[in-house]
């Protein structure tokens, strides 16, 4: 097992100035959005009406599946959103650069929101999305920093003393060397999300 993810370690290791520009991203979008008054425009007040319609829709799905569904379900959203920020990253980091800030986008307007219809914010953080969060964001933050490495080397430029053919190869091999993890992460998250999160709300709302 020490072996199986050691080299996940070593990639980590390397790229902490990305994660920390994935986490960054991602919570600078968060803050941006939860102090934003743009929901009172009615636009944008439909358009996160209708994000928070279809997370209620896939959350219901979830919760009234068995539990194996429910977090197989979980695992491959989360998984299909992580693994198009590695594959897709060398098109510049568009994407990655888009998920992280549109997700982060995405929780301060719930945040936000929610405040606005006075839901209490600390218990929902520390018992909502925390228990869970801790492993989906790092795996996040990490598919996401290996996805703008991705984008700025291949096309901005190459890692020192090598080509951009010869940039794609290394980072490729540093992303197979992550995946590992991220699955690990992904499954534990998904397993919290469906059998712990819902309880420990039960306790605290």
């Amino acid at each position: 097992m020490f072996k199986l993810f050691f080299p996940a370690g070593w990639v980590i290791s390397e790229n902490r100035s990305w994660l920390i520009m994935a986490g960054v991203i991602f919570l600078g979008s968060s803050i941006a959005f939860y102090f934003t008054p743009v929901f009172s425009e009615p636009a944008a007040e439909q358009a996160v009406d209708l994000q928070l319609e279809q997370l209620e829709e896939i959350l219901s799905l979830i919760m009234n599946a068995t539990p194996a569904v429910g977090i197989s379900l979980i695992f491959m959203n989360n998984f299909l959103s992580m693994a198009q920020m590695l594959v897709l990253g060398f098109l510049a980091g568009i994407s990655p650069l888009l998920t992280l800030g549109l997700n982060g986008a995405l929780v301060g307007a719930l945040l936000s929101i929610s405040a606005q219809e006075g839901a209490p914010l600390l218990p929902m953080i520390m018992f909502g999305l925390l228990p869970h969060g801790i492993f989906e964001l790092f795996a996040f933050f990490l598919c996401g920093a290996i996805g703008l490495k991705f984008g700025y080397h291949c096309i901005a430029s190459p890692l020192p003393g090598k080509t951009r053919g010869q940039s794609f190869r290394y980072i490729w091999k540093e992303a197979i060397s992550v995946l590992p993890l991220v699955v690990a992460l992904l499954v534990a998250a998904a397993c919290i999300e469906v059998l712990v999160t819902p309880r420990l709300l039960e306790l605290v709302l």
